[in-house]
């Protein structure tokens, strides 16, 4: 039921509408054909929107006999059922109650269609989210956000951005403002496997990290693993982050979108073949450059940022059956800073897709995914003008059946492969430059998985999934390798040979088992313990020397010189509900250790390097920490706050083939923040408005001093530096408000509309994103604060939403 019917409907139907709370659809339904004997009736199907045709996500399944069962994240469900007839209850939040009578005569598939029912009556919100949900859920460390959630968080320029709001949650935070990517419980951002449907996202950064890449009226759900990580991913050590985007109304066109101060968006959606094909695509366009006018800086005047993306996607129902569809995904960044450097960066992928229902009891779902992220750096000013370009391309396929054998038993059985080629750097002049042309041999991988994953029901109480992962990587050619002495530090001045190989030949191969394992016991229906521990193995890392991921960072594949990274994952964590169950609370402990992390010598020269491994050094890393959750999920008033203490270092010992890191002690990561915390507060206005206030606070991260200095010959005053990461940054605060006006408009039932008033950095906090040290000729060393943002940011944005 629509909001706006509310003004054409009498009061008694308000009474009924809230004594009820539920509108019922009684309809028959036959499962099957000519009933068999003695065999065991299974009943699968998919719950599905009839708004958009989307999966609908913890619907319930109940009957009067007390079969039940709750939809997957891809609405598919499974219900063992005797031979008679039954009345089912479907319901989820969000939509209308639909009761059926179902005569089972023998398995079948029978897909079902709720109503969408948003109705907004004094204290009853809609949650996209089943109460129980933290408390069944059996992964530990899995943090769901759903459209509505993801509209109640922090708006940047009044725009809903998926990175911001997952740098909201416990565990998740970055390293300052202007911050490309996340960091997740202690680990770096090159950790983080990034998948949009099915594509593979390298950087999820628009504007050097103000503004994410996933166009947020076009998702549908996002999943943070942060824990216990299934066995169907891998390939990274910290996190995975899998964005689901909708499907297009197979229904009627629809058409939303936004106009704000720094960018616009636009989507659309609608019918191809009514009932059989739809489509919905999204872009963004940014308009920054006049924030740069008003400084009174000369060089930020000078300076301009613009960013665009297209998503787009094709689905189409073949057959009760059979779902076929096709996504491309393209941004583009253009990033210059006054007259002195520019960035140029983008993404392109183009991905398939076949979901099958093969009988009565597995689904298969298979993927094919190509792409390319590249990245350029011009250097403008001086002799030395050039274009530093590198990129990597890749071709991904994937297979998985999930197998529902019964109501307590899934078993989850797949393959991926990924297929990399790494162009490490080129190097071109610019016009009345001095450089010379230089190009660095590309690199290519081969990385293959198999996995097997059991989830299953010992108890009542007690659930289980236990899985294992194999990986097998090959670096492979044509390329060339140095080759150093065994028993001395890796030089460019003792390379003493180099060996050649031939296109598709093995240069190095790397392989091991990846055990996964969760269990989720339930002390009772509002209290739950969970454990989880996950192995996993990356051939894949980002070389960088700096404390947050830029747009010309490369990225290095395992090879004989660079083993691949592998981590050992531990957590454990308490969850309860109280309050009637509108309150949330959990306390999760973490530990990590990795070994074969790269770090890099003092001073080192990474781009367009010949001999890079001369440059890196390897250890090991040790992550940990506890997070503690609290929240209030119900009402029009709603809050949550976490609080996240952790510890994130390294160690590099001196060998005969490496230099050791601070005297082979340990020392702090780059993005270590032992303590976070975030407060988000949401109301919801009976005049159909509504605030959103948003407050984070972090350690500062850590950075390198110098602490004393000596004069030599003619120069004086040469800085000593500090042990490698010893010091800290200042502190991180800041608050961010936003108000929505809206909806409203006079048919809402069509077409609605809504305005964000936001400010962001309320109190004009000047956060320090890095300290640098200056000194001038005859003075002594300064340090020099760097903020991003260091004022208030108000803006307004317009919304709206043709149905």
């Amino acid at each position: 039921m629509k909001a706006a019917a509310f003004t054409k409907l009498s009061f008694f139907l308000i009474l009924v509408v809230l004594s009820t709370n539920s509108i019922f659809s009684q309809e028959s339904y036959q499962l099957g054909g000519v009933p068999k004997p003695n065999e065991p009736i299974i009943w699968t199907g998919q719950i599905l929107s009839d708004e958009d045709q989307s999966p609908v996500i913890n619907a319930v399944l109940q009957s009067v006999g007390g079969v039940n069962a709750i939809t997957d994240l891809d609405g598919n469900f499974s219900i063992p059922l005797d031979q008679k007839t039954y009345r089912f209850t479907i319901s989820a939040l969000g939509f209308k109650d639909m009761e059926i009578q179902l005569n089972a005569r023998s398995s079948g598939n029978l897909s079902l269609t709720l109503t969408v029912e948003s109705v907004l009556i004094d204290e009853v919100i809609v949650s996209g989210a089943s109460e129980q949900d933290q408390i069944k859920e059996i992964t530990p460390g899995l943090q769901r956000l759903n459209a509505e959630q993801l509209e109640n968080q922090s708006k940047f320029f009044g725009e809903i951005d998926i990175l911001r709001s997952l740098q909201s949650i416990s565990g998740v935070n970055n390293t300052g403002e202007g911050a490309s990517g996340f960091n997740v419980r202690g680990g770096n951002t090159d950790q983080n496997l990034i998948l949009q449907d099915g594509h593979l996202i390298f950087n999820p950064s628009h504007a050097l990290g103000f503004f994410s890449l996933f166009h947020p009226d076009l998702v549908q759900y996002v999943d943070l693993y942060k824990g216990g990580i299934p066995a169907k991913y891998g390939g990274r050590l910290s996190s995975v982050l899998a964005v689901e985007t909708r499907d297009g109304s197979k229904e009627k066109f629809k058409l939303r979108g936004g106009i704000g101060m720094v960018s616009s968006r636009l989507s659309a959606e609608g019918p191809i073949i009514k009932d059989k094909v739809s489509f919905i695509v999204g872009s963004r366009y940014s308009y920054a450059d006049w924030i740069f006018n008003i400084a009174d800086n000369p060089q930020v005047q000078n300076s301009s940022a613009f960013f665009n993306d297209v998503t787009a996607k094709i689905n189409a129902r073949i057959s009760q059956t059979t779902n076929f569809g096709a996504s491309f995904l393209r941004s583009r960044d253009d990033f210059q800073l006054g007259e002195e450097a520019r960035f140029d960066y983008s993404t392109i992928s183009g991905e398939a897709y076949l979901k099958q229902l093969i009988g009565d009891k597995a689904n298969l779902t298979l993927r094919a995914n190509k792409g390319r992220y590249q990245s350029s750096l011009f250097d403008l000013k001086g002799n030395d003008q050039s274009k530093f370009t590198n990129a990597i391309d890749y071709l991904r396929g994937k297979v998985d059946v999930l197998y529902i054998i019964s109501d307590t038993y899934k078993l989850n059985i797949g393959a991926d492969v990924n297929i990399y080629e790494v162009s490490p750097g080129e190097i071109e002049p610019l016009e009345n430059s001095f450089i010379l042309p230089d190009i660095l041999g590309k690199e290519k991988g081969q990385e293959l998985a198999l996995y097997i994953e059991n989830q299953f029901n010992l108890s009542d109480n007690l659930e289980i999934s236990a899985g294992l992962r194999y990986t097998n990587f090959n670096n492979i050619g044509p390329n060339t390798v140095n080759i150093y002495p065994e028993d001395q530090i890796k030089t460019d001045r003792n390379i003493i040979n180099v060996q050649s190989f031939e296109d598709g030949a093995s240069i190095a191969s790397y392989s091991g088992f990846e055990p996964r394992a969760s269990v989720r016991y339930e002390l009772n229906e509002l209290n739950s313990i969970k454990l989880g521990y996950a192995k996993t193995y990356q051939y894949l890392a980002q070389i960088s020397n700096t404390a947050s991921a830029t747009p010309i960072d490369i990225w290095q594949l395992a090879n004989q010189h660079v083993a691949p990274q592998y981590s050992d994952n531990f957590s454990i964590g308490y969850f309860k509900n109280f309050g009637v169950k509108k309150y949330e609370s959990s306390v999760e402990a973490f530990y990590r250790k990795s070994v074969g992390i790269l770090d890099y010598k003092d001073f080192a020269k990474l781009l367009l390097n010949k001999h890079i491994e001369t440059e890196l050094v390897t250890g090991e890393g040790l992550a940990y920490g506890v997070e503690f959750n609290f929240r209030k999920q119900t009402g029009s008033f709603r809050w949550d706050a976490n609080y996240t203490f952790s510890s994130s270092t390294r160690n590099v010992q001196p060998t005969n083939t490496q230099v050791g890191i601070n005297r082979g002690e340990w020392y702090s990561s780059n993005y270590d923040i032992p303590h976070v915390f975030n407060l988000s507060v949401f109301k919801q206005f009976e005049n159909r408005t509504n605030l959103s206030v948003n407050f984070t606070y972090r350690s500062g991260r850590p950075t390198t001093a110098p602490v004393s200095s000596y004069n030599s010959d003619n120069v004086l005053s040469v800085p000593i530096y500090s042990d490698r990461n010893k010091f800290r940054v200042p502190d991180f605060h800041r608050l961010d408000v936003a108000y929505t006006i809206g909806p409203f408009g006079k048919n809402m039932d069509k077409f609605d509309q809504s305005i964000t008033l936001s400010v962001y950095n309320l109190y004009s906090r000047r956060n320090a994103y890095s300290v640098y040290f200056r000194q001038n000729p005859f003075d002594s060393v300064k340090a020099i604060r760097v903020a991003t943002l260091g004022s208030i940011f108000p803006s307004i944005t317009y919304n709206f939403n043709l149905k």
